[in-house]
């Protein structure tokens, strides 16, 4: 019986949705990939270059037979916008944003080493080993996702909705959820 990898379908469909979002803005600024080269020339260039592989790596991880193919060129892009962070990571190590910031793109790399692992049927011993190293990686980057959210509590704080009542208790919270409107 086959395995159905949907983490990989959803993987890769979010890699196509980016691609898809950064064709029509027509920048990934938004994601801050490319600030660390300054205003390069032709920038829109870059652009779309990064859009066509984040497509190209999305659709190719949909089929069994290119899965590793969109994960390694996928895994190649977001790697390389992992390492444009640490010159700003250098220039101010104790900012925790530029961390957080590589360690975003860092996940995604650690996703693409997880699919590029798993349809490595000839050597079960190098992609079990690869796939380990996969979940270890994004283990560090949820720990550091953890971290951010600490470090920007009152940031964080500000996402969750206003006008809910502060629950101090499991009972008012239960009382809270089955009042009548």
């Amino acid at each position: 019986m086959a395995r159905i990898y949907v983490g990989r379908h959803v993987y890769g469909l979010a890699a196509v949705a980016f691609g898809i979002i950064t064709l029509v803005w027509h920048d990934f600024n938004n994601w801050q990939q490319i600030r660390a080269l300054g205003n390069v020339p032709h920038r829109e260039i870059l652009v779309y270059i990064a859009a066509a592989i984040e497509i190209f790596g999305g659709v190719a991880i949909q089929w069994r037979r290119t899965a590793r193919a969109g994960a390694f060129v996928l895994g190649c892009i977001y790697l390389i916008f992992a390492l444009l962070w640490v010159p700003r990571i250098a220039a101010e190590p104790g900012v925790f944003d530029r961390w957080g910031n590589f360690f975003e793109q860092f996940s995604l790399v650690s996703g693409a080493l997880i699919v590029y692992a798993s349809f490595d049927l000839r050597h079960p011993a190098r992609s079990a080993k690869v796939a380990r190293i996969g979940y270890f990686s994004f283990g560090i980057c949820v720990v550091s996702f953890t971290l951010e959210q600490l470090f920007y509590l009152s940031g964080t704080a500000d996402f969750v909705p206003k006008g809910k009542p502060a629950l101090s208790s499991d009972e008012e919270w239960w009382a809270y959820m089955r009042r009548e409107d």
